[in-house]
């Protein structure tokens, strides 16, 4: 189950790097041309720049720098629908799993406490198995939680990607907020003891 969980958070994490508008290129660009982007927009940038007296060069230096900034802040929904259906069928694997594993549990640790009050288990023994229980509950929080962060920036990035005029990502949008609402809702059902 904590494997399972940590995977969930892994792919999760995976969207939010899938929808992160590729802005870190734009900021190494300074000036679209001291670095370059790629042969052709960094050829684009400087011809667009070149173009004109110093008011032109201007204007086409900022045309440049919008050209790329523009190809570099697309996000490939297709690459985002295909982490968004893997993660969405592991929570859906949590979901139907984390209410059995943790009455397993939770009936372990009733047997422990009549086992301690019996004296058949030692309070060493008892601490040490109550203490594995919890931490595989934190971890399982932790990794639901972690996985509802990722996908709340996720969906935080293509709203982001939509306001700067991408289309066709309200699909991906919804998902991600579905996510983000099954991981928070999981995770309150899960007692730190």
């Amino acid at each position: 189950m904590d494997a399972q969980a940590q995977s969930l958070s892994d792919m999760s994490r995976r969207i939010v790097v899938q929808t992160t508008l590729k802005g870190a290129g734009i900021g190494a660009a300074v000036g679209c041309g001291l670095v370059v982007v790629s042969a052709g927009n960094a050829k684009n940038c400087v011809a667009a720049a070149a173009a004109g007296a110093a008011g032109g060069a201007l204007i086409g230096r900022a045309a440049g720098k919008k050209k790329v900034a523009r190809e570099m802040s697309s996000i490939s929904p297709s690459a985002v629908v295909r982490t968004l259906r893997k993660t969405n069928d592991q929570m859906a694997l949590i979901e139907t799993s984390l209410p059995a594993r943790l009455a397993a549990q939770d009936e372990a640790l009733s047997r422990l406490d009549m086992q301690r009050a019996t004296g058949q288990v030692d309070n060493a023994a008892y601490a040490k198995a109550h203490a594995s229980i919890a931490a595989e509950r934190q971890a399982i929080a932790s990794a639901l939680i972690e996985t509802q962060r990722h996908a709340q920036q996720a969906a935080s990035n293509l709203r982001a990607a939509k306001s700067k005029g991408q289309s066709g990502l309200d699909w991906h949008i919804g998902a991600s907020d579905r996510l983000a609402r099954q991981a928070s809702s999981a995770r309150s059902g899960i007692s730190l003891l």
